[in-house]
C-alpha cells in the first residue's frame, strides 16, 4: 500500500476499535506493520515559529536601545548573552528528548537561529569588520543549519533554505553585474552544496524523514529559485568571456525540468499532485516558458542560446541529470511528467535542424503544437488510469487557443465571441471531469 492509504489506515483504526470491528491486538499489529511518518503539524511549528521571532524581535529593540552608550564590553556580554541563553534552551530541550513537543523544538532552533544571526552582526558592528551582508548570510546558514538537523525543526530548516536562496540570487546578481575582476563566489560550485546542508533533516540519517507539505513547498521553491539564479550566474560569467548573454533561457528550462523530474519513493509517485510542489512549481515554469517560446522573436533567442550553453560545464553536468531522472522517471510510469520535461530538448534539437540560429517561427510553430500534444497526453493518460492531470491540459489548451486568438487579425467582436466559447467549453470539460471521478471507483494520481 502507498503511504496514502498508510495514512487513511491509521485514521479509521481507532474508530474500528470502539466499534469492535478489530480487535486490540490486530489493530496494533497492523499500525506495527503499516507504519506513518508523524506529523509535527502546521499549528504547531506556526505557533513556535511565531513566539520565537517574537522573542528575537524584542531582543533585537532591547540591544538596539542606547547602543552607542555602551562600552565595548557590555556590547559583548548583550550579543552573546542571548545567544547563551538560546544554547541553554535547545540543551534543556535535548534533553528532555521524547518529552519535548514540537513547538519546543521549533521555538528553541528558531531563537538560537535569530541569536546566532544578531551575534554575527553585532560582533562586525562592534568590531568593524570587512565584508558584505552576503558574507554574514553565508556564515549566518553555515553556522546556524546544525540547528535543523539536531532539534529537528522544520522552522530553523526553512529557515535555512530561504537564506541559500537569498545568497545565491545576490552572488548571481553580482556576478552579473560586476566586472570580471571583482572577487564572487561561484554559485555553480557553492548552491548544489549548501543544497546539501539540508540532507541530514530530510531525508535524515534513516532516509526516513519526508517534509511536511508547507516545507515541501519552501524546499521546491528555494531549490528552483537558486537553479534560475546560477543559470543567470553562468550566462553573465559566459558574457564576460564571450560578450554573449544569452545562455539563460535554455539552462533555465534545463533547471525547471530537473526540479520536475526529482525522483520520488513509491509513496511520493502515489501522492497527489497538491503534496508535490516540486513538480507543480517545476511544469509552471517549464510550460511558462514553453508558452514564451511560441512567439518568433523569442523562440529565435532559444535557437541562439544553444551553442554557446554547450560550451558550459554546467550545461552538460544539468543534461546528464535530467537525463538520468527522466530514466526514472520513465521506469515509474511517470509519462505527464516526463512530456512536460521533453519541452526542454527542443531548442537543441531546433539549432541542429537551423545552425544558423536565424529561424524562429518553426521552433515558435513546434513548440505550439508540442504544448498542444502535451496537453492531450495530459489528459488521455487520466482517462487510461495513468498517472496525468486532465484539469491541467485543458487549462493548457485554452491558454493556446486564447494566446492565438489574441494575435489573430480578426474583429473584437469575433475574438470576444470565441473567448466567451472558450470559457463554456472549459468549464463543462471541468464538470465533465468530477462527474467521471466521482463516479470512479479510484483515482489516478498526477
Amino acid at each position: 500500500m502507498s503511504l496514502i492509504h498508510h495514512r487513511w489506515l491509521a485514521e479509521h483504526l481507532p474508530e474500528w476499535e470502539r466499534q469492535g470491528l478489530v480487535t486490540t491486538s490486530a489493530a496494533t499489529v497492523l499500525r506495527d506493520r503499516y507504519r506513518v511518518e508523524p506529523r509535527a503539524g502546521l499549528a504547531q511549528m506556526v505557533v513556535g515559529a511565531l513566539g520565537a521571532l517574537l522573542i528575537g524581535t524584542g531582543l533585537i529593540a532591547v540591544l538596539g536601545y542606547n547602543w552607542d552608550d555602551f562600552p565595548r564590553w557590555v556590547r559583548l556580554v548583550l550579543a552573546f548573552g542571548p545567544l547563551a541563553a538560546s544554547q541553554a534552551i535547545s540543551w534543556w530541550v535535548l534533553w528532555k528528548n521524547d518529552g519535548a513537543t514540537a513547538w519546543m523544538r521549533e521555538s528553541a532552533a528558531l531563537l538560537q537561529t535569530l541569536a546566532i544571526g544578531a551575534a554575527m552582526a553585532l560582533v562586525s558592528q562592534i568590531y568593524n569588520l570587512p565584508g558584505q551582508w552576503t558574507d554574514l548570510v553565508f556564515w549566518w546558514c553555515v553556522v546556524a543549519v546544525p540547528l535543523a538537523w539536531v532539534l529537528k525543526s522544520d522552522a530553523a530548516a526553512m529557515a535555512y533554505l530561504v537564506g541559500v536562496a537569498v545568497w545565491t540570487i545576490a552572488q548571481a546578481g553580482d556576478r552579473v553585474m560586476a566586472s570580471p575582476a571583482l572577487d564572487v563566489a561561484d554559485v555553480r560550485i557553492w548552491f548544489p552544496i549548501l543544497l546539501a546542508g539540508i540532507l541530514p533533516r530530510w531525508p535524515g540519517s534513516n532516509l526516513g524523514d519526508r517534509p511536511q507539505p508547507g516545507s515541501r513547498l519552501v524546499l521546491a521553491a528555494t531549490a528552483l529559485v537558486g537553479l534560475l539564479a546560477v543559470a543567470a550566474s553562468a550566462s553573465g560569467q559566459q558574457g564576460q568571456l564571450t560578450g554573449s548573454f544569452t545562455v539563460f533561457p535554455w539552462l533555465a528550462m534545463l533547471s525547471s525540468a530537473l526540479v520536475l523530474l526529482f525522483p520520488l519513493d513509491p509513496d511520493g509517485v502515489a501522492e497527489p499532485l497538491s503534496r508535490k510542489p516540486q513538480v507543480v512549481l517545476g511544469g509552471l515554469a517549464m510550460v511558462i516558458m514553453a508558452l514564451i517560446a511560441t512567439y518568433e522573436e523569442p523562440a529565435r533567442d532559444f535557437v541562439r542560446c544553444v551553442e554557446p550553453a554547450l560550451q558550459l560545464g554546467w550545461c552538460w553536468l544539468l543534461l546528464a541529470i535530467v537525463a538520468g531522472f527522466m530514466a526514472v522517471a520513465f521506469r515509474q510510469g511517470r509519462f505527464a511528467v516526463l512530456a512536460v520535461a521533453g519541452l526542454a530538448l527542443v531548442p537543441p534539437l531546433a539549432a541542429l535542424l537551423s545552425p544558423s540560429g536565424t529561424g524562429g517561427w518553426p521552433l515558435a510553430i513546434a513548440y505550439s503544437l508540442l504544448l498542444l500534444a502535451t496537453a492531450i497526453a495530459l489528459i488521455t493518460l487520466e482517462f487510461l488510469g495513468r498517472q496525468g492531470a486532465a484539469r491541467i491540459g485543458a487549462a493548457l489548451i485554452t491558454l493556446l487557443v486564447i494566446l492565438r486568438m489574441a494575435d489573430a487579425d480578426v474583429s473584437l467582436l469575433i475574438k470576444g465571441l470565441a473567448f466567451i466559447a472558450i470559457g463554456c467549453g472549459f468549464l463543462g470539460f471541468n464538470v465533465f471531469i468530477s462527474r467521471c471521478r466521482t463516479a470512479a471507483t479510484g483515482g489516478s494520481p498526477a
